[in-house]
């Protein structure tokens, strides 16, 4: 893989792909800065706030959001460093996205990515590696949410940090720590009116 300084920075990337997005399927905010496949947003630390805002300072918040220069056409399939080759994207797109020499397989696949849906086939897994039903996620989610278990928690909660080494400034609590926390909650305090049917 090429050095980073080979590679064009990311608001001549956004500068070049700008109105050219749309007419491939993409619809990008460019005042809330994303991934431009799975739309995954970084809250509003990124957003331009002042719509009046010149032109330079809209570059420069892309400039600055922690997205991912993907080649398109990989380097090792005869792919450029050029601005036309590269794609802004997050951690995990840029993990799961195709390896070809065919752009249409590219963009058909950066079209149907979502984050949302990408979440919660991740909470899912989780549930379904504790073997929760569904019927009981609506009951765990207020459970998660309630003070008490908030307070109880803290203790007891590490959040994960990405394995790839993309993103070493990057770290999330995962579903499964949630989920695994709730239940063993709901194990411990018994005096609640309900609990999930769990082995």
């Amino acid at each position: 893989m090429p050095f980073v300084s080979d590679l064009p920075s990311k608001g001549e990337i956004f500068k070049y792909w700008k109105n050219r997005l749309e007419k491939l399927g993409f619809f990008v905010d460019w005042g809330e800065p994303g991934c431009w496949a799975c739309g995954f947003h970084y809250n509003s630390k990124y957003d331009l706030r002042d719509s009046r805002a010149r032109w330079a300072k809209v570059v420069a918040k892309w400039e600055k959001i922690p997205l991912q220069r993907c080649h398109i056409v990989p380097r090792s399939l005869g792919g450029s460093n050029k601005a036309s080759n590269l794609f802004l994207m997050c951690r995990e797109c840029h993990d799961l996205s195709p390896n070809t020499a065919s752009r249409k397989v590219f963009f058909d696949w950066a079209r149907t990515q979502c984050f949302w849906h990408r979440e919660m086939a991740k909470m899912k897994a989780a549930m379904d590696s504790f073997e929760i039903e569904e019927a009981h996620l609506d009951e765990l989610s207020d459970l998660m949410r309630s003070k008490k278990f908030r307070s109880w928690a803290a203790k007891r909660i590490g959040r994960h940090w990405p394995q790839s080494g993309y993103a070493p400034g990057s770290s999330r609590i995962s579903y499964s720590t949630m989920i695994g926390l709730a239940l063993d909650y709901r194990r411990t305090h018994r005096s609640s009116r309900t609990r999930p049917r769990h082995p």
